[in-house]
């Protein structure tokens, strides 16, 4: 009988390391486990943070290339030079219906400003404003709005009578809306005579 405990207490010691190398062994897979997926979500946090840093280049660059493809589209510029030209070439004939020409072109609020600081009603003396040179500068604010910088050289003349030309920078603002374009802010800067140096 001793023999059958003694066999016993072997087989129960025995299986006792079996199982405690059985938990030394789940623990330790546990505990690579844990690490491993430790380590996956520290891969993951820099595989978004990566992420992220490429959508915010994409962004920049997307924004970049909108912003560059304003500030040097031939339709926006063609559509401030042909709004001056149709405010400032104009004699006593035209010099109030010219607003109607550019009405789907300006604000409302810029065209207030514009017939409020000239004379509206007929002139009996012949004058003529007339558009000699005019460059148009675009910088883009947004992706759907735009400032330029125009640089226009005119020449008035009354009774047939030329004053000298006259050089004039006027910031403007356009707003974009698709195919729709629309100037919702016009200022005069200044008058200048062009220096030249010998």
């Amino acid at each position: 009988m001793n023999k059958f405990f003694a066999t016993l207490l072997g087989l129960s010691i025995l299986a006792n390391m079996i199982l405690g190398f059985m938990y030394v062994g789940q623990k330790t897979i546990m505990t690579q486990a844990e690490d491993q997926n430790i380590e996956t979500k520290k891969q993951m946090g820099q595989l978004k943070s990566k992420v992220n840093a490429k959508d915010k280049e994409l962004n920049t660059f997307q924004r970049n290339a909108t912003y560059y493809e304003i500030e040097h589209s031939e339709e926006v510029k063609s559509f401030v030079d042909e709004t001056f030209r149709g405010l400032f070439n104009y004699d006593n004939k035209n010099y109030a219906s010219r607003f109607d020409q550019v009405k789907g072109r300006l604000a409302e609020s810029v065209i207030s400003k514009l017939k409020a600081s000239g004379e509206m009603g007929s002139m009996e003396i012949e004058f003529k404003n007339e558009v000699k040179s005019l460059h148009v500068y675009l910088s883009a604010v947004e992706k759907d709005q735009a400032k330029a910088l125009v640089k226009m050289e005119t020449q008035y003349s009354v009774g047939g009578s030329a004053f000298p030309r006259k050089n004039q920078l006027y910031e403007v603002t356009i707003a974009l809306d698709g195919e729709k374009r629309l100037v919702d802010k016009l200022e005069l800067m200044g008058s200048f005579e062009p220096f030249e140096e010998n």
